[in-house]
C-alpha cells in the first residue's frame, strides 16, 4: 500500500511496521474562535430579510415584464444565493415558460446571450429543453457563426450553457470548443471586470461551482454593476451574513466535538479534517433548514476519514481483516459486534469504538424519528465501504496492481461518496424509502456520481500517493492501456466530462424524488471539482482550499 513505513507500538510487546503517511497537519486547530450569535442582531437581520423578501417577491411576480426580463431576474436571484427563499415562485414561472415556449423556432429574435441563458436555466431546473434554440446561430457548415466571436456577453452565456449538456448534444460540444477558443483569446483584451469574469469562468464554470462560494463571488461582481438592484443586493448580503452566523455556530460545535474525540492523541495516524468536512457539508446542503443534515454529514465524514486512514495509512492486513469482519457482523437493530478487537492495536481499537458509538447514537435518534429504513441503508453502505477498502488494501499489501476496471469498480465505493450521501439523506425532509429505492435502482446516476469522485480524488492525490508507493487509478490505466501519465490524465478528463453528462441527463424531469436530493448529489460532486482540481488533493493538502473555506465559513461578509 505504501513505501513510507514506520513503527508504532501495538498492544503487544512487539513493534509492528506500518504504512504511515506524512499527512499535513490541521491548519485550523487554533483558528476557529468560539462564536455565539448576538440574539438581537440576529433578530434584527431576520426582520429586515423578511421585508426585503417581500419586495423581491413582488418584483419576481410583477406583470408587464418580458420573458427575458424574468429570466434575467431569476438568474440574478440564483447567482446571488437567495433562490432558496423563492423556490416555489421560480418553479412556477419556469414551468409556465416551458409550457408556452417549447417551440423555440418561432422565437428567433433572441440574441445569443438570452437564448443561452434560457437554455441553461431550463436545463439546470430539469426541463429538457431542445438545443434547437441555438440553430439560428449556426452557419451553413454546421458551425457557430464567426460574427459571434465579438459578442463577449453572448460567448460567456453560451460557454456556461455548454456545461449542462447531455449525450447527443453535439451542438453544445461545438459550443464549448468555440467559446473556449474565443474567450481565451479575447479575454485579456477586455476591460478589467469583464476580463476577470471571463478568466474565472474558464477556470470554474458556474454549473460546476459550489453554490455558496459562487454566491460569495457574484455578490461583489453584482455590486460593481452600476445598474444593480439595491433591494436584491441588500437581501443577498444579509442572507449570506445570516447563514454564515449559523455556519460559524455549527462549525464551533464540530471542532468542539473533534477535540472531545482527542483525535490528535488517539488517532495520530489520521488526517484531522473537521473543518474541511463541515465545508463539504455546507457545499452539499447550504440551505438553513438542513442544519442537522449538515452536522451529521460533517461528523460522518470525519469518522470516515479516520477509518479511511486506518486502511490506507496505519493498519496491517491482519488487523484490517479483523476490523472488516467485525463491521460485517453489525446489525442496525442493536447488535454491534466487537469480537476480535482485543487483537487490534490501541489506536485501531479506539477508532473502532468511536465508530460504534457514533453510529449507535445516530441509530437511536433515527429510531425515535421513525427513520430506521434510512439508517439500515446507511449501515449497509458502511459495510460495503469497509469491505471494498479491505479489498483495496489487500491489493497493495500484496503489491498487486489490479485492472483499471476492477480498481474503478471497487474505488467507486472506497471513495465514500455513496456513504456520505446516505448520511446526508438521514435528516433531509423527504420520503426516504422512496428516495432510497429510486437511488438504489438508478445505477447510471449513482455510478456516474461515485466514479466522478473517485477519478477526481485519484487525479488530485496521484502525486502524494505515488510518492508513498500507493497504486492509483492513473497507474492502473497506464498499465492496462500502455500509455503515458499525460495520456492517462487526458483520458481521465474525458471520463469525468462524460460522468457530468450522465448526471445532467439523470436529473432531467420527470424524476420521482425531490430536486433537493438531486441537487445534494450534484453539489457533493461540485465540491470535489474544487477540492481536487489542479492535480492537488485539497482535502489532504488543505491550504489548496483555504480561500474557499474562509469565504464560506470564517470571514464575515461586509454588510
Amino acid at each position: 500500500m505504501a513505501s513510507t513505513q514506520a513503527s508504532f507500538h501495538s498492544n503487544s510487546l512487539q513493534e509492528t511496521v506500518r504504512p504511515l503517511a506524512a499527512f499535513p497537519e490541521n491548519i485550523w486547530s487554533d483558528r476557529i474562535a468560539p462564536f455565539t450569535p448576538d440574539k438581537e442582531e440576529h433578530e434584527m437581520y431576520e426582520r429586515e430579510i423578511e421585508m426585503l423578501k417581500a419586495e423581491v417577491n413582488s418584483m419576481l411576480l410583477a406583470t408587464g415584464k418580458t420573458m427575458m426580463e424574468r429570466f434575467d431576474f431569476i438568474d440574478k436571484i440564483e447567482r446571488l444565493g437567495v433562490s432558496h427563499h423563492f423556490d416555489i415562485e421560480i418553479e412556477n414561472q419556469l414551468q409556465e415558460f416551458f409550457n408556452v415556449y417549447t417551440n423555440f423556432g418561432e422565437y428567433s429574435a433572441y440574441d445569443l446571450s438570452s437564448a443561452a441563458l434560457q437554455f441553461r436555466l431550463f436545463r439546470q431546473h430539469g426541463f429538457n429543453v431542445s438545443c434547437g434554440i441555438f440553430d439560428q446561430f449556426i452557419d451553413a457548415e454546421g458551425k457557430f457563426k464567426e460574427s459571434l466571436c465579438y459578442d463577449t456577453r453572448g460567448l460567456l452565456s453560451l460557454y456556461e450553457a455548454s456545461h449542462v449538456r447531455t449525450h447527443g448534444d453535439e451542438i453544445l460540444e461545438e459550443a464549448l470548443a468555440f467559446t473556449t477558443t474565443h474567450l481565451t483569446s479575447g479575454g485579456p483584451h477586455l476591460d478589467s471586470t469583464p476580463a476577470k469574469q471571463v478568466k474565472y469562468a474558464l477556470e470554474q464554470p458556474l454549473h460546476k461551482g459550489i453554490p455558496r462560494y459562487e454566491a460569495w463571488r457574484y455578490i461583489s461582481i453584482y455590486e460593481e454593476d452600476e445598474s444593480h438592484n439595491k433591494v436584491l443586493l441588500r437581501l443577498a448580503k444579509l442572507d449570506y451574513h445570516l447563514l454564515q452566523m449559523s455556519y460559524k455556530e455549527d462549525l464551533c460545535e464540530i471542532t468542539r466535538w473533534g477535540k472531545e474525540l482527542e483525535s490528535v492523541s488517539k488517532f495520530p495516524y489520521a488526517r484531522s479534517r473537521f473543518v474541511e468536512c463541515y465545508f463539504w457539508a455546507v457545499g452539499a446542503l447550504y440551505e438553513p433548514q438542513y442544519s442537522l443534515a449538515r452536522m451529521t454529514t460533517a461528523k460522518a465524514g470525519a469518522v470516515l476519514t479516520m477509518i479511511d486512514d486506518i486502511y490506507d495509512a496505519y493498519g496491517t492486513l491482519d488487523e484490517l481483516q479483523i476490523l472488516t469482519s467485525s463491521v460485517e457482523r453489525w446489525n442496525s437493530s442493536g447488535i454491534w459486534d466487537s469480537s476480535g478487537v482485543d487483537q487490534l492495536s490501541d489506536y485501531i481499537r479506539t477508532s473502532y469504538t468511536t465508530l460504534l458509538k457514533f453510529n449507535k447514537k445516530l441509530g437511536e435518534d433515527l429510531a425515535k424519528r421513525q427513520r430506521t429504513y434510512a439508517f439500515d441503508k446507511y449501515i449497509d453502505d458502511w459495510k460495503n465501504y469497509m469491505r471494498t477498502s479491505f479489498t483495496q488494501s489487500r491489493w497493495f499489501f500484496t503489491n498487486k496492481l489490479p485492472s483499471f476496471a476492477d480498481y474503478l469498480s471497487n474505488g467507486a465505493i472506497t471513495i465514500g461518496a455513496i456513504l456520505v450521501s446516505s448520511a446526508a439523506l438521514l435528516y433531509m425532509d423527504c420520503a426516504l424509502e422512496d428516495v432510497i429505492n429510486w437511488l438504489s435502482t438508478n445505477r447510471k446516476l449513482m455510478a456516474a456520481y461515485s466514479t466522478h469522485m473517485r477519478l477526481m480524488n485519484d487525479f488530485g492525490g496521484h502525486k502524494f500517493d505515488k510518492e508513498r508507493g500507493s497504486g492509483t487509478a492513473l497507474e492502473c490505466y497506464m498499465k492496462d492501456y500502455n500509455v503515458s501519465e499525460e495520456e492517462a490524465a487526458r483520458k481521465f478528463r474525458e471520463m469525468w466530462q462524460d460522468t457530468w453528462k450522465v448526471m445532467n441527463e439523470e436529473c432531467l424531469r420527470p424524476t420521482p424524488i425531490p430536486r433537493d436530493v438531486l441537487k445534494m448529489l450534484l453539489n457533493i460532486t461540485r465540491v470535489s471539482e474544487t477540492v481536487y482540481k489542479h492535480r492537488i488533493d485539497g482535502f489532504t493538502q488543505p491550504h489548496a482550499i483555504e480561500d474557499h473555506i474562509r469565504a464560506m465559513l470564517v470571514d464575515f461578509m461586509s454588510i
